[in-house]
């Protein structure tokens, strides 16, 4: 009994911690994926960049809910790419340390469809 009392918050920690690391991992990969999603969109023949800026918002509002309206979106058109950047911040679960927030950054770059002439 008093060995499980010594490791109990050993492993709680622990536990906490993966738990942590998995929603982190979880809201870059629906940030990566929005990144992609909108620039898939805005690479389309015909298509703007504020589409793309829309598209990326509505896909990180469903994969991270109220947390995916704090995510500040950036959609940058040249004559061949577009390119889709995020940044937000995503809460940590630990309540010791606070209001802290862990940056999650994505970006991604798609060439524009459509008709190009020559070789």
């Amino acid at each position: 009994m008093v060995e499980f009392a010594l490791v109990l918050p050993v492993l709680l920690l622990v536990l906490i911690g993966v738990v942590q690391f998995a929603l982190v991992y979880h809201a870059q990969n629906v940030a990566t994926t929005a990144a992609q999603e909108g620039a898939r969109l805005g690479a389309a023949e015909d298509n703007d960049p504020s589409l793309a800026e829309v598209r990326t918002l509505d896909v990180l509002r469903s994969g991270l809910g109220s947390i995916g309206d704090g995510f500040a979106v950036t959609a940058e058109d040249s004559d061949e790419w577009i390119t889709v950047t995020t940044r937000g911040g995503y809460p940590l679960i630990i309540p010791w340390l606070g209001s802290q927030t862990i940056s999650i950054d994505a970006a991604a770059e798609m060439r524009k469809e459509g008709f190009r002439s020559g070789p």
